[in-house]
């Protein structure tokens, strides 16, 4: 068995080719069915976000099993496998491992140290839970990997004056208007990217936002809690684009929300406006952008301002990258003793099992003894196994450490005449 990750993210794949490989809400159940069938794959656990999406699993052989999570891309998203396979990554053993301590952490993000993706993480794990696609390998890495990343954020300062992908939207909107205060702003969906976004507009000093939702229900509860927003019907969207100087989409819609054809029917070409698209698929419609008046901005245009930020927390990257050295050692430890763990507790069993019988025997032929003569026979015979027993259950979790873990369980095995099954790793 053996760790790998495949899939594409924003340093290698643009948007337009991210897009096309997002995992809707409504296909995760299908992608997980399908990827159960496939042979080589033995765990496994999909991360869909704005700027990733990719499969972590356990393999039973890297290069085929690598290979099946790739068709399984292209054919799920019915895609040419030679247009898309330069845009993949692979990843694989150690490098596989550090690879989800640093997603986790937030260091391979868009914006570094950004706290969204430690939640998009869990959340994914618990919905491959809910599905049994994951065992103990992959149970054990999300787990380590979300206890490393809140370890990080509490002894580095990698995350202070965090800056999700919407707060970065809100500062490239005022590198371009510069004062927010008398801008009016239009909200399209109402998730937490939205709400970070409306409550950093808030903060700037503007005063009237408008929200919109193909579920009014959720703006009206949104409205209630800030009294600068008013709430539109989702098929007025379009008649509030000359009412607002800015718009800011963030839809899990998978078509476009702003389609060009109904946008130039409403549209005033001496009316400038501004338009971020922060969604993945993309809400507004590319072409929107080539009309006079219009400013249309996309997740990978915003990554300007992310490297600003990126220099303001490089040397708390750094400490965050030893501490991840040092968990991902703890982890492979861990992974590398998998095929001595079962052996130590057999081991340990088998132990017991003979002191427990050989002093049962013993105390029964032992009448003339009081009780307490007994218990302290039974206390220094536990004692003694344990001993000598002690050395060859280190020797043994060394060995796994060593990467010598199969040998020296086949060993031991062979030795006690212990019958279990042998757990290969590789």
């Amino acid at each position: 068995m053996d760790i790998v990750v495949v899939g594409l993210n924003h340093k290698k794949a643009p948007i337009h080719i991210r897009e096309k490989v997002s995992f809707k809400e409504n296909q995760k159940e299908d992608g997980y069915k399908i990827l159960k069938k496939c042979h080589f794959v033995k765990e496994f656990l999909i991360l869909s976000t704005c700027n990733r999406s990719e499969i972590i699993a356990v393999v039973s052989d890297i290069e085929k099993g690598i290979d099946e999570i790739k068709r399984f891309f292209t054919r799920f998203f019915d895609l040419d496998s030679n247009y898309i396979e330069n845009y993949f990554y692979e990843k694989s053993s150690d490098c596989a491992v550090k690879h989800v301590f640093n997603v986790a952490a937030g260091l391979d993000s868009l914006v570094i140290g950004e706290d969204q993706i430690l939640g998009q993480l869990r959340k994914a794990h618990e919905f491959a839970l809910n599905k049994n696609a994951t065992g103990t390998i992959l149970n054990k890495l999300i787990r380590e990997a979300i206890t490393t990343a809140k370890k990080i954020k509490r002894e580095t300062k990698i995350s202070e004056n965090s800056l999700s992908i919407s707060s970065i939207a809100i500062k490239f909107i005022e590198k371009i208007f510069k004062d927010l205060t008398n801008r009016k702003v239009l909200v399209i969906g109402v998730g937490e990217m939205s709400r970070i976004a409306i409550e950093n507009l808030i903060y700037k000093g503007v005063k009237e936002i408008y929200v919109t939702n193909r579920t009014k229900g959720h703006a009206v509860d949104l409205s209630k809690r800030y009294r600068e927003i008013g709430v539109v019907n989702f098929k007025d969207r379009y008649k509030m684009i000359n009412e607002v100087d800015i718009i800011i989409s963030s839809t899990s819609a998978p078509h476009y929300v702003l389609r060009k054809d109904e946008f130039v029917k409403y549209h005033k070409k001496d009316k400038k406006i501004c338009i971020v698209d922060i969604a993945l698929p993309r809400d507004v419609e590319p072409e929107i952008g080539q009309l006079m008046g219009v400013s249309l901005y996309e997740l990978d245009q915003l990554k300007d301002v992310a490297n600003e930020n990126y220099q303001l927390r490089i040397e708390s990257a750094k400490v965050a990258s030893q501490i991840i050295i040092e968990d991902c050692i703890k982890f492979e430890n861990w992974y590398s003793c998998l095929p001595v763990f079962p052996v130590i507790k057999e081991l340990k069993n088998y132990s017991s099992s003979i002191v427990n019988r050989e002093l049962e025997s013993f105390i029964k032929k032992m009448n003339h003894l009081s009780d307490k003569e007994k218990e302290q026979i039974i206390l220094f015979t536990n004692s003694l196994v344990k001993k000598l027993f002690k050395r060859p259950l280190l020797e043994l979790k060394r060995a796994g450490e060593d990467k010598e873990g199969e040998l020296f369980a086949r060993v031991t095995k062979e030795l006690f005449g212990l019958s279990i099954e042998e757990y290969r790793i590789r």
